[in-house]
């Protein structure tokens, strides 16, 4: 974690964030690894592929979640950004599409951090879902312990 830390401060700095929640969120979803990747094909199955928007992006693009925040592109660019996937690598830029992704869904969620954890794993459909509870327990189990650390 520590590698990242001063990132994740700025970045959830910059968005009014608990920069603690954010480091349990970054944990839970990539254990720390800018480099993680995770492709999800039936992502661009049901969604994308209607979607002209990505008419011409491979699927490996668009049904991959990137980075330490694990962003998926559509996400990224629902949220402004305007780079390239492959981009969503670097910490940095990651960070920042994360932090503005949970900013926005604590504001959908009015402040509800665990309607916006479990929107942040499910979708805004599934934030009410097992799937997407089970995921804010286990984020915000991470955040308790990250903020005895501190």
């Amino acid at each position: 974690m520590t590698n990242y830390r001063t990132d994740i401060d700025a970045a959830a700095a910059a968005y009014g964030l608990d920069a603690d929640l954010v480091a349990a969120l970054v944990e839970q979803e990539s254990g720390y690894r800018f480099h993680a990747y995770r492709y999800e094909p039936d992502f661009y199955a049901r969604y994308l592929a209607n979607n002209p928007a990505y008419a011409g992006r491979e699927p490996r693009e668009v049904s991959a979640s990137y980075g330490l925040m694990q962003i998926m592109y559509p996400t990224a660019v629902d949220n402004g950004y305007t780079g390239e996937p492959w981009d969503l690598f670097d910490p940095v830029e990651n960070l920042e599409c994360g932090c503005r992704h949970l900013s926005n869904l604590l504001a959908w969620a009015h402040g509800n951090v665990r309607t916006a954890l479990a929107a942040y794993n499910a979708g805004k459909g599934g934030a009410n879902s097992a799937v997407g509870q089970t995921y804010a327990r286990q984020v915000l189990s991470r955040y308790d312990r990250i903020r005895v650390l501190q």
